[in-house]
């Protein structure tokens, strides 16, 4: 028996699809024989009392949810999300570097210093990407600090404010699609896949309505990992191979009938109902790895 601790914050229990699946876990859990736990900041000096530590709120070097990890790792207690992992995802800046060092098919990404914010390199930039051009500041999570620029005056507006958070930011091509794929991988394996569709009108799966803070998200659609290509796949674990061996969520577009990553996340998205309709053991999946 494993004791496993889930380690959450209260806004984790806000929408009842997470809450669902947190408890989808702990079922899982319990009924393999294990001990699971709910974990809260107020309580993470219990870490060493477990087995694994399961994180389920949001990851960020700043978070407390990184002390957790950070702690959990080097007490040698399996963790995910592993504290190298949360590094590299969380910045998109390295998380490219190694995508290009080890040819991992990728939207075409350069790197914009703010020394290099003059007319010159702009110019380069849509030369190269076209316009309009994706504008990604390296920390980021649930589409924030991600805007695109169809012209000098908006490029310049976006990079100047997303300088602000980051002295290196991300330009990405452009490449509207309907959806982008989310492929979950556990331990270099396929979990899941899903569509994540882009609202009407939009460009992305979470968009803001114009002036107002509202984020519109897309449906998600599951689809059975089973009757996806083969090589959405095998460019998703290959992303997912140069950051570590945890729980991955992949982002990739298909473009021209081939696949190329946008994105790989830690603590990705699993809401009952939505990455697990197709796949329903997911959550007993993750709790083995956990207590293996």
């Amino acid at each position: 028996m494993s004791k496993i601790a889930c380690f959450v914050e209260k806004y984790n229990f806000s929408d009842p699809r997470e809450e669902a699946a947190l408890y989808n876990f702990k079922n899982a859990a319990e009924k393999a024989g294990h001990q699971f736990n709910f974990l809260f900041r107020e309580n993470i000096a219990e870490i060493p009392k477990y087995n694994a530590v399961f994180i389920r709120a949001t990851t960020d070097p700043l978070f407390t949810a990184y002390i957790v990890s950070k702690t959990a790792w080097e007490l040698g207690l399996k963790v995910v999300d592993d504290p190298e992992s949360i590094k590299i995802c969380a910045n998109k800046i390295h998380q490219y570097a190694l995508f290009e060092k080890y040819n991992v098919p990728r939207i075409p990404t350069v790197f914009l210093s703010k020394d290099d914010l003059h007319h010159k390199q702009i110019k380069e930039i849509f030369d190269t990407l076209g316009k309009p051009a994706v504008i990604k500041a390296p920390y980021t999570s649930f589409s924030r600090y991600v805007e695109k620029a169809a012209c000098e005056t908006s490029f310049r507006d976006v990079t100047k404010r997303f300088f602000k958070k980051s002295d290196v930011l991300a330009i990405q091509k452009f490449t509207p699609t309907a959806f982008d794929w989310r492929v979950g991988v556990l331990n270099n394996d396929t979990l899941y896949v899903c569509k994540y569709m882009i609202p009407k009108g939009k460009w992305k799966h979470g968009a803001k309505l114009r002036g107002k803070p509202t984020v519109v998200w897309g449906r998600t659609v599951a689809v059975g990992k089973q009757k996806v290509p083969e090589r959405l796949k095998e460019v998703a674990l290959k992303a997912c191979s140069v950051i570590g061996k945890g729980l991955y969520g992949v982002d990739l577009k298909e473009v021209d009938g081939d696949f190329v990553v946008v994105e790989v996340n830690d603590n990705p998205s699993i809401y009952a109902g939505y990455e697990d309709s197709k796949d329903k053991d997911i959550y007993q999946r993750i709790i083995n790895y956990l207590s293996d």
